[in-house]
């Protein structure tokens, strides 16, 4: 029991330091907020990647990316993650809860506590498919303009993302095709950090961390 109060204690508490603010942020508020979390991510994750920063800003802004129209699959696709990832260390060292973005609307939730019985798999996958259809549109709409400007921010504060010079090509050409495009991780990042994890909505998440044993 203590153990269980204590794990929502803190996962809670994380959650609030992150996500501080409610009311609308100005112009610099954002600048300032996209900064942060550019480096946060570089110095948890040193190896990322433009397209990881992307991928980071994209699921914060569009959650899952899609539509679930076939929960048994979902719920299939976990239970075969669980199994192929048994016995690796490294989904137990990637962050059992991680914020993302500077909205901060999803977190990413680790596989691993469905190993550990922290949560069933049920639970996370019910938590995932709830997650699904919650986008704002009005935060969509202007996506390649804020990717612009997450790079322009990369780019002025000299931040060291590798490779970002050839990466920001590859990702241009993907958006003038599909502005909306979703990213996987770059094989860097997966390499060093292995990331097993869904992304669940912020009020979402927030009842799932009371079920967490």
């Amino acid at each position: 029991m203590f153990m269980k109060t204590f794990t929502v204690i803190f996962i809670m508490s994380c959650l609030m330091s992150a996500f501080s603010f409610d009311k609308k942020p100005n112009d610099n508020d954002i600048e300032a907020k996209i900064e942060k979390s550019i480096r946060q991510q570089l110095e948890k994750y040193p190896e990322s990647r433009l397209q990881d920063i992307y991928k980071n800003f994209y699921q914060d802004c569009f959650g899952t990316g899609h539509a679930i129209n076939d929960t048994s699959m979902v719920k299939n696709y976990l239970t075969n993650e669980l199994r192929n990832t048994t016995g690796t260390s490294s989904t137990s060292s990637f962050p059992m809860v991680d914020t993302i973005g500077w909205r901060h609307n999803f977190v990413r939730v680790n596989i691993e506590l469905v190993r550990q019985g922290k949560i069933s798999e049920e639970t996370l996958t019910d938590a995932f498919i709830s997650s699904a259809s919650k986008i704002n549109e009005d935060d969509t709409a202007n996506w390649v303009n804020e990717w612009h400007s997450i790079i322009k921010i990369i780019e002025d504060k000299k931040l060291p993302v590798k490779d970002s010079e050839i990466d920001k090509l590859g990702i241009d050409s993907i958006l003038r095709l599909n502005p909306k495009a979703a990213m996987h991780h770059s094989k860097a990042f997966n390499e060093y950090y292995n990331p097993h994890y869904r992304v669940i909505e912020r009020s979402v998440f927030e009842q799932l961390a009371g079920k967490i044993d």
